[in-house]
């Protein structure tokens, strides 16, 4: 992979607790990092949950290895859109990238 193809500038969050005056916790999403990626439709599917039409895209995003500890539990922002990360596969090599396999749902 070149590294002219990270053409899209994506934000990785962050899941954050805090608690309100109540003593209760609240869950919110902050920003952890804003990075180049190159993204690749992978295919998607589309099915009838609770008597709706529920459409699932597939999509991979290719990140430069830049020492960052992301988890599946960090998601992506993208063109005023979630993505949910499931899977992080790491490309060996002198240059290392960080594949990225996310879901969204419409």
């Amino acid at each position: 992979m070149r590294i002219g193809e990270l053409d899209r500038r994506i934000v990785i969050e962050s899941p954050t607790v805090t608690q309100n005056t109540y003593g209760e916790q609240i869950s919110s999403w902050s920003t952890y990092r804003t990075v180049w990626a190159k993204m690749e439709w992978k295919g998607g599917s589309e099915k009838e949950e609770t008597e709706r039409m529920t459409a699932t895209s597939k999509v991979c995003f290719y990140i430069r290895n830049l020492d960052i500890s992301i988890t599946e539990q960090n998601r992506i922002l993208y063109d005023s859109k979630y993505y949910v990360i499931n899977v992080i596969n790491e490309i060996e090599g002198r240059e290392a990238f960080l594949e990225l396999e996310t879901t969204i749902r419409d």
